[in-house]
C-alpha cells in the first residue's frame, strides 16, 4: 500500500538569488538570441540587394551587348504606344 506523499515527486525549492540568476541567465539567452535573429536577418537583406544589384548590371551588360532595349525603357515606349 503506498501512501499520497511516496506517489509525488520531490521539487527542489530554490532561493530568491536563484530565482534572480536564472531570470537573469534568461534574460541573457533570450537577448543573445535575438541579436542572432536580427544579424542572420541583415545579413541575407543585404545580400539579398547585392543579388539583386549584380543581376541588374549582369541584365544591363546582357541588353547593351546585344543592342536590346532595357526592360523598363520597353514598358514605357509600350504605355506609350497604347495610349
Amino acid at each position: 500500500m503506498t501512501t499520497q506523499t511516496q506517489n509525488q515527486p520531490e521539487f527542489v525549492k530554490l532561493t530568491e538569488e536563484q530565482v534572480r540568476a536564472r531570470k537573469r541567465r534568461n534574460i541573457a539567452i533570450a537577448f543573445g538570441l535575438l541579436l542572432f535573429i536580427a544579424t542572420v536577418y541583415a545579413i541575407t537583406v543585404s545580400r539579398m540587394h547585392a543579388n539583386n544589384e549584380a543581376r541588374k548590371a549582369a541584365e544591363a551588360a546582357q541588353n547593351a551587348a546585344v543592342g536590346a532595349v532595357p526592360s523598363a525603357a520597353a514598358a514605357e515606349v509600350t504605355t506609350a504606344e497604347t495610349r
